[in-house]
């Protein structure tokens, strides 16, 4: 009875994916999330056991009726965001270094500065007029087959292979998500460089973005733009609780 009448009391917020278009309910964070934050922010920990963390807490939020790993990765971020936002503030101070000056500067991040315009889905390549390749966007399950956050030209073209699912034919649609990854890289292998690095950029850049705006110690008004995956993931797991 009295759970009952606590849980009718815990705020509920609304929300639509960027990318997937779904309209789900959150809550923010509860002390009983506090299980997940202590390896989620030890630098200890590794990076599966942080990330598989992330989206357990993240899961939680939403009652377990959301399976946050194999949402697109902006919209993962989109909900990190969101949390973050109900939970603790809708900004963040933060110790950056300047790429400029060099020099370490205290930053107060506005979280409502994220650009939340919708994103594609799935990228088709055009190989040639009658031959397309189909990409999705990447997952935070593609990342944890990794042992860190990729950054190589290697850990990308991995990513690349695990996004492609589909190739069109004059012929016929064949479905690909499932095949082999040595098989699925020797299909992107063949790919022109040119038409390689479009989907590169699709695959890198899916992702929501955020400007960091501060001044310098000489007096310069100066801004970044934080448009990867990457390091907006390492940039949360960092705020998540500050």
């Amino acid at each position: 009875m009295i759970i009952d009448l606590i849980k009718k009391n815990i705020p509920e917020y609304k929300i639509t994916l960027p990318v997937s278009n779904k309209k789900c309910s959150f809550r923010p964070l509860l002390v009983k999330e506090e299980k997940y934050f202590s390896i989620i922010t030890n630098i200890s920990s590794t990076f599966e056991d942080r990330m598989t963390n992330l989206c357990s807490m993240v899961d939680s939020c939403f009652d377990n009726k959301l399976k946050s790993s194999l949402l697109p990765i902006p919209d993962f971020q989109f909900i990190l965001n969101s949390i973050r936002q109900k939970s603790i503030g809708e900004t963040s101070k933060i110790k950056l270094t300047c790429p400029y000056t060099k020099e370490q500067v205290l930053v107060n991040l506005n979280l409502n500065s994220v650009s939340t315009q919708k994103s594609q889905k799935q990228f088709s390549l055009k190989i040639k007029e009658d031959f397309l390749m189909t990409f999705r966007c990447p997952r935070i399950t593609d990342i944890l087959e990794f042992s860190t956050f990729p950054e190589t030209d290697e850990d990308y073209f991995s990513l690349i292979s695990k996004c492609l699912v589909e190739i069109e034919t004059p012929s016929e649609k064949i479905n690909v998500e499932n095949d082999d990854i040595l098989e699925k890289n020797k299909y992107i292998e063949l790919v022109e460089k040119s038409k390689y690095k479009e989907v590169k950029e699709f695959v890198c850049n899916s992702s929501i973005k955020f400007k960091i705006e501060y001044k310098t110690s000489d007096e310069t008004d100066r801004e970044i733009e934080v448009d990867d995956f990457v390091n907006f993931l390492k940039f949360y797991l960092v705020i998540l609780t500050l």
